[in-house]
């Protein structure tokens, strides 16, 4: 049996089945790295907190996949509508890769919905655990809700609507600098609010496999701003560049989520990698999640690889 050192706190919020997602593919190599593009034929959500369709012409993924074929990175927009005629946009990013196995996928979401029944989804940061089922991609999506957890006990459920943990691999701890009294930017525009941030004073990383530090100029932070319910909400959309120890340049790219769906002064997030063919190539192949709070002048998280 694998041991996994965390369970990471989520809510089943429906169940998704992309319709035909793999019929209408186009799949090339050109200048800039191979695409794979899929357009799922409809669709359907069901669950005990959302039930509706996914809209034809409405589901695509603009992905990129390794010239093997073995790594596809998911770039997706999906557009469904809730029984009550609500539209609920769906952006997704993840991994399918052999870390997960044939047919087997982890995603990330974040939501952009209305005023009305489902508005508390702009809340969520969620995951996705994805399957292919003949022509049809299945997706068990939770909403990430809790710091991780050491105790692996809630990870028994069989019923993927009954699972309240997911089981995840620490992979590195990280410690973001700000210059105090920095200048933070703000915009607000026709188009919504701005929150920019970044991490002035570099930082550093480490982990059982990782090591290395933050370059200052190449981490910041474009959030969306708003406010839900009287409590601020930001989605976070972040790009860091880190260098391990040994050299390797790391892309970090996260998204996340501050609302008041998180614990107290912390939010909860999704992470991808990008990394140069070698010995850290396997963060190419996972989608991780993070929790994040404010420390020490700037910003601690503790991420972890879905299992």
């Amino acid at each position: 049996m694998t041991e996994y050192t965390a369970s990471i706190p989520v809510t089943h919020l429906f169940t998704m089945v992309l319709t035909q997602a793999r019929a209408d593919r186009h799949d090339y190599v050109g200048p800039f790295g191979r695409r794979v593009f899929d357009r799922a034929r409809g669709g359907t959500l069901t669950g005990a907190k959302v039930n509706g369709k996914v809209l034809d012409l409405l589901a695509t993924d603009y992905g990129y996949a390794s010239l093997d074929g073995k790594i596809h990175s998911i770039e997706a927009y999906i557009t469904a509508q809730a029984e009550d005629g609500t539209v609920i946009l769906m952006q997704m990013r993840g991994r399918a890769s052999p870390t997960y196995g044939a047919g087997q996928s982890r995603v990330q979401i974040q939501f952009t919905v209305g005023a009305g029944p489902y508005e508390w989804l702009n809340g969520f940061q969620a995951i996705g655990i994805g399957s292919e089922s003949g022509t049809d991609n299945k997706y068990e999506i939770y909403g990430l809700n809790g710091a991780p957890l050491d105790d692996t006990s809630a990870l028994e459920a069989g019923d993927p609507a009954l699972r309240t943990a997911l089981p995840a691999s620490f992979l590195l701890q990280r410690q973001s600098q700000h210059t105090p009294g920095a200048e933070r930017h703000i915009i607000q525009s026709p188009l919504g609010g701005r929150y920019l941030t970044l991490a002035e004073g570099g930082g550093g990383f480490e982990g059982p496999k990782l090591r290395g530090e933050f370059l200052p100029g190449y981490s910041w932070s474009p959030h969306k701003m708003g406010m839900q319910n009287d409590q601020p909400l930001l989605h976070y959309d972040v790009k860091t560049l880190l260098r391990e120890a040994d050299g390797t340049p790391i892309l970090m790219s996260y998204v996340g989520v501050f609302s008041a769906a998180a614990p107290p002064g912390a939010w909860l997030t999704a992470t991808l990698f990008e990394v140069p063919e070698g010995p850290h190539g396997w963060l190419n192949e996972v989608q991780a999640v993070g929790f994040g709070q404010s420390s020490g002048g700037g910003a601690f998280y503790k991420v972890y690889a879905l299992a």
